[in-house]
């Protein structure tokens, strides 16, 4: 399993405040997971509500399912994209689920983006993911 290293350097922001970290390095690798954009759909694939917590909520415990598929936890993930509807004011709800999942002091690198449409109408939220163990 390789050893996972979440680095903040000090000169820097703090980014565990808006629930990233700036840098994960991960060193000896045993296995690289990409996991396709998730979102909080159910296997009708309707959306599970059209709350933006929600949504999120389901869509981070999607991805742990599906890590635990590939061997690997939440807690391997070291880099997720996450795109958003409304980023405005969508934003803070999502790092704030997202602190229910991740410890403040382990993040996983994350880079936010709003986004047009969705493949799913309904949709507020869409997140892929790199975990490595």
């Amino acid at each position: 399993m390789g050893v996972r290293e979440v680095i903040n350097p000090p000169d820097l922001w703090q980014s565990s405040g808006r629930s990233y970290s700036h840098v994960v390095k991960i060193s000896n690798p045993s296995a690289i997971i990409f996991v396709a954009g998730l979102a909080g759909v159910g296997n009708d694939l309707a959306v599970v509500s059209d709350d933006i917590e929600d949504q999120t909520r389901a869509t981070f415990e999607l991805l742990a399912k599906e890590l635990d598929a590939a061997g690997a936890s939440l807690g391997d993930v070291a880099d997720m994209t996450v795109y958003l509807k409304d980023i405005k004011n969508h934003a803070w709800p999502v790092r704030n689920v997202r602190t229910e999942f991740w410890d403040a002091d382990d993040l996983p690198v994350s880079t936010m983006i709003e986004v047009r449409e969705f493949a799913i109408e309904g949709m507020l939220v869409e997140i892929d993911a790199i975990a490595v163990t």
